[in-house]
């Protein structure tokens, strides 16, 4: 599997060494963090890989008189190493737990799997934060868009020669109340996850440890209980070896009052960031909260079918537009609502 491209649930599938229910937990976790189920991933025989990233080409092709010549040209390229760190999400279960589950007609493994998804699922909104805010979000993790947003705009633009800006701010203002909707293109010289030491995420087996300390354990009085034991574990890392692989529209206010240029987001908006991209790299899935997409629907034109001869709606229409799932200004790409990214203050990049 070393350098296939697959999304998590895909490796978990493919990796024998896999206990046959880590398909259905990672299924869990993909349901709630679809940064997981729409990124691809790459698996990787180490935890690190070093990337050759071409930032500009050679500038001295040109027309030429006869017998004479140009001088030689040569690409700047650049190499950035990413990471796979240890995401780990362990588990414990009382075994009275499990026998007060066996006389009630359920048995352990189910008991044992809904406490795992619980668990996991909340493990994962944490690693889809990571997915978007990187070292910010958790300094032993790796990095994320907005690590790669700052990297991005220190490079520079082969084409213009000036600083890469693939960012539009709409304006919102108001602490607690601005929002990011991320743009990338996923993909081998795109974003995508990095699965270290040659497999994905591994639900390893439950085993039985008497004698353990409660979770309720205090010194000097420590209390000790038999418990049942296992973790979801996997080297993780992200990569993004194109500088062009990331854009985002900043500061968004997805309440009623925001206006153009006050937290308005809209897909003229939208329209500004695709024009902001290469020709022959646009993005390729966008993501967005819940709320951010509610308003944007708002700010799409309606269109509906209305009777022929007083105008008005027909029954059952109703003078809204539906849900955004597309942007249409963007190439159609796929928009996807996340848990994962959050609300917070303004943000205001050099």
């Amino acid at each position: 599997m070393v350098n296939q491209y697959l999304t998590v649930k895909d490796i978990a599938a493919l990796n024998r060494l896999n206990d046959p229910g880590s398909v259905g937990l990672v299924d869990n976790i993909v349901n709630v963090a679809p940064e997981l189920d729409m990124v691809v991933g790459r698996v990787i025989p180490g935890i690190g890989y070093e990337a050759t990233i071409l930032t500009a080409i050679g500038s001295n092709g040109g027309f030429r008189k006869i017998n004479s010549g140009r001088p030689f040209s040569a690409p700047s390229i650049d190499e950035k190493r990413f990471n796979a760190f240890p995401w780990d999400c362990p588990f414990s279960v009382d075994e009275a737990t499990l026998i007060k589950g066996e006389g009630q007609g359920d048995p352990a493994p189910y008991t044992l799997e809904t406490f795992a998804s619980a668990a996991a699922r909340q493990k994962a909104l944490y690693l889809g934060r990571q997915f978007y805010q990187g070292t910010l979000a958790d300094p032993l993790g790796h990095v994320g868009l907005q690590d790669f947003l700052y990297m991005q705009r220190t490079a520079v633009d082969s084409r213009t020669g000036l600083k890469i800006d693939q960012v539009i701010d709409a304006g919102g203002t108001t602490a607690g109340h601005c929002e990011t909707m991320w743009f990338i293109q996923a993909g081998p010289q795109g974003v995508h996850w990095l699965f270290g030491n040659g497999k994905g995420i591994v639900m390893n087996p439950w085993v039985r440890l008497p004698g353990m300390p409660a979770p309720d354990n205090t010194v000097p009085n420590p209390s000790y209980s038999t418990q049942w034991r296992s973790n979801v574990f996997g080297y993780i890392g992200l990569s993004m070896a194109q500088y062009h692989a990331v854009g985002a529209i900043i500061n968004i206010d997805t309440r009623s009052t925001a206006t153009l240029g006050n937290g308005l987001i809209n897909d003229s908006l939208i329209a500004q960031l695709f024009a902001k991209w290469p020709i022959t790299l646009k993005p390729n899935i966008a993501f967005a909260t819940q709320n951010c997409g509610q308003a944007l629907q708002s700010q799409r034109t309606v269109t509906n079918f209305v009777n022929n001869s007083d105008r008005s709606w027909t029954g059952g229409a109703a003078p809204i537009a539906n849900f955004a799932t597309r942007l249409p200004t963007m190439g159609d790409i796929p928009l996807a609502v996340t848990d994962s990214i959050q609300v917070g203050n303004q943000i205001i990049l050099n």
